[in-house]
């Protein structure tokens, strides 16, 4: 992995509200120097998939005052579970984010419910949460925000493909 300031100089777009850092396997600690990057105080879109991201670094980004223009965030194919969706639902500097991909990573219903409660995700309207783990009461909670009109664009799995046969079971135990 390169530098994550040779990275930024490389694909920090020259009016300095666009970086694609796709692909680079940061990890996170490349995510926690992109959170102290006065290079980015600027950014408007943030594109990080597949880099090896945890909670660690998904907190970082979302609790950096660099971030706090950010209308757009992309942690595509990372390995962000509840803990660090929590810290970006929660984070006064995601304020302005309009469209947040948290595609393909360890999302459950925790961190669904945290997003579909927040008070700081008020202008999202694009969510990507398919191939997560979310089930159930995470899908319910998402599904009322999207109802109330906040979520324009909500992409998450069918719920269908989660009902199995210890789903019915439950059903019958609460009725007998």
């Amino acid at each position: 992995m390169a530098s994550v300031e040779f990275l930024i100089k490389q694909f920090l777009t020259p009016n300095k509200k666009s970086l694609d850092l796709s692909n680079q396997n940061i990890g996170d600690q490349g995510a926690l120097l992109l959170a102290k990057s006065k290079s980015l105080k600027r950014l408007t879109r943030l594109s990080l998939p597949n880099n090896n991201i945890g909670d660690e670094g998904a907190a970082a980004i979302a609790n950096s005052e660099m971030m706090k223009n950010l209308t757009d965030l992309d942690f595509y194919g990372n390995v962000i579970s509840d803990d660090g969706v929590r810290a970006i639902a929660e984070s006064p500097y995601m304020k302005n984010l309009k469209k947040l991909s948290l595609y393909g990573n360890l999302v459950e219903d925790d961190g669904a419910i945290a997003i579909a409660e927040s008070a700081t995700l008020s202008k999202l309207k694009h969510l990507f949460l398919t191939s997560n783990r979310v089930r159930r009461k995470g899908l319910e909670a998402l599904t009322k925000v999207k109802s109330r009109t906040r979520l324009c664009h909500l992409h998450i799995d069918d719920l269908s493909d989660f009902l199995h046969e210890e789903d019915d079971d439950e059903d019958l135990d609460d009725d007998g």
